[in-house]
């Protein structure tokens, strides 16, 4: 079991914001478990909390497997945080962006 790193150990650029949704809850579980970091917030940016190209692939597999969404690994280098990704798939998952 990797040890999870603190969000305030890494000095984030953005203000912690919990999870709105549902699909921001499950977004948020999914990148913690890939980055091992937590808490993560709606407007924390993936590579900033130490995600590469590699993980974004292995993440897109996840979200797909998951939600039942196709997401392109390319959609994480546009929408980098959780809160513009649940936005851009809500349609796709059928629960909104918001709710």
């Amino acid at each position: 079991m990797t040890a999870t790193v603190s969000r305030d150990e890494l000095e984030m650029a953005s203000e912690y914001v919990p999870p709105r949704t549902e699909l921001e809850r499950r977004l948020i579980r999914m990148w913690s478990a890939k980055l091992g970091v937590a808490p993560i917030g709606v407007h924390d940016d993936f590579f900033e909390l130490g995600g590469d190209s590699l993980l974004a692939a292995d993440l897109q597999l996840d979200i797909d497997t998951e939600l039942g969404v196709e997401a392109t690994t390319g959609t994480l280098f546009l929408l980098p945080t959780v809160a513009a990704l649940a936005e851009a798939l809500g349609p796709l998952h059928g629960s909104g962006g918001h709710g």
